[in-house]
């Protein structure tokens, strides 16, 4: 076969799967609907289970350098991979082996090719934003909603001529051997779940959202602040199962949620140390080697409190009264924190639905399900059909590029 592989999704499987393909020799499209890619994880701070940067996990074990930074050199000297951000899947035909797929390509305000990151554009214009210093392609991106007068000084006057506010948005077709589905997962966001208050009461965040408070390229540098007022947080409160087990909301366990939280709270521990946790869970569940997260909590004065939380009250300092059900007690409780963090279910990403339809692939609770069910080949979704990572359902980043490299396989053993 000499027609490329699509791979859908720039996340940890994307990229690995891209990465492994192009340096076999396939030819591949890496397409992603954000202008950056890195997915999820370029936004977790630290990636468990080796609390390093995500930068750093496993890439390609072929490549000089392979822990650190791996995809970057990939992503922008890899000849066989033509990447393209701000792209969707518009339609899919044709026949396993040789699909016709219709891709819909967002408006290229800013050419990663010709910006240096000069910084004038940012200087003269809050509609031009570094998503990331670390962040690929290295390039500022554009958003038309956020337009001002400094825009259009930022185009005239750009060094590079890399900046065009009349782009405009097309469509390419491409004819593709196999495709992959590496789509990832969303944090739900728990508005609707209105005993917590989230989205009403500014002290109330997700665990996505304290690892950008965490991170030290975040809006606070790192600093563990109330979003209401800047106030240092010296009490944090975590709620487990936000959403997930749930049939209101997701029947399923989210798999790496507790892993979540568990990270954070060592990290809260450890480096913030006027700062107290506490966790209200149902069960706490660790899977493998990610024990040692609840060891070392545990041993570093975090709180666990098995049982529910009732309700949540704004006080007029900024604090919040929490009321839990202390299931082990059998009473309720009232804890007064700073800052309460919702572990949030880990839902399937948008059109996931529309992309399983259009295949017609099997559904594992809107993730994509495997073939054959009752094979152990999870990642063969179809035929010239495959998933891995997030699109699998949620993954941790070791996992996830196992499932890459098991898909890589199983394409190059098709090509023989």
């Amino acid at each position: 076969m000499t027609d490329p592989v699509l791979v859908i999704g720039a996340g940890v499987a994307g990229m690995t799967a891209a990465v492994e393909l192009a340096d076999n020799g396939v030819k591949t499209i890496l397409i992603d609907r954000k202008s950056t890619i890195g997915g999820n994880a370029l936004e977790l701070y630290k990636a468990f289970p080796t609390d390093d940067c995500f930068y750093c996990f496993e890439g390609n074990r072929w490549r000089p350098g392979i822990r650190k930074c791996f995809y970057r050199s990939a992503m922008v000297d890899q000849p066989n991979i033509d990447l393209k951000t701000d792209t969707r899947v518009k339609g899919i035909s044709g026949t396993p082996g040789k699909f016709s797929v219709i891709l819909d390509l967002g408006p290229q305000y800013v050419d990663p090719k010709r910006c240096t990151l000069c910084g004038l554009c940012t200087n003269v214009s809050e509609a031009f934003l570094l998503a990331s210093p670390q962040c690929q392609p290295q390039a500022v991106s554009y958003d038309p909603e956020k337009t001002d007068d400094g825009a259009k000084k930022a185009e005239d006057e750009c060094p590079t001529q890399a900046i065009n506010l009349s782009a405009i948005q097309t469509e390419e077709t491409v004819t593709v051997s196999d495709i992959v589905i590496a789509t990832g997962y969303h944090e739900m966001k728990p508005s609707v779940v209105d005993e917590y208050g989230y989205g009403k009461l500014p002290n109330v965040i997700t665990q996505l959202e304290l690892a950008q408070m965490l991170d030290p390229n975040g809006e606070s540098a790192g600093a563990l602040v109330r979003p209401s007022d800047g106030a240092q947080v010296k009490n944090v409160m975590m709620i487990q199962c936000v959403g997930s087990r749930d049939e209101n909301y997701y029947p399923f366990c989210s798999k790496i949620c507790c892993v979540f939280a568990l990270k954070h709270a060592n990290i809260i521990s450890s480096e913030r140390n006027d700062s107290r946790v506490s966790v209200v869970y149902m069960d706490i569940r660790t899977y493998d080697q990610h024990e040692r997260y609840y060891r070392e909590t545990r041993d570093a004065g975090v709180e666990f409190v098995r049982g529910r939380v009732s309700r949540v009250e704004s006080q007029k300092d900024g604090t919040l009264d929490v009321h839990v059900y202390d299931s082990l007690l059998n009473r309720y409780l009232k804890f007064t924190v700073d800052l309460l963090v919702l572990s949030s279910a880990l839902e399937p990403p948008e059109a996931a639905d529309e992309l399983l339809s259009s295949l017609g692939l099997n559904s594992a609770s809107g993730y994509v399900g495997p073939a054959d069910p009752i094979s152990e080949n999870e990642v063969v979704a179809g035929e010239h059909v495959y998933a891995c990572g997030g699109a699998l359902g949620p993954a941790e980043v070791p996992e996830s590029v196992n499932q890459a490299r098991a898909v890589v396989s199983k394409i190059l053993q098709g090509r023989k």
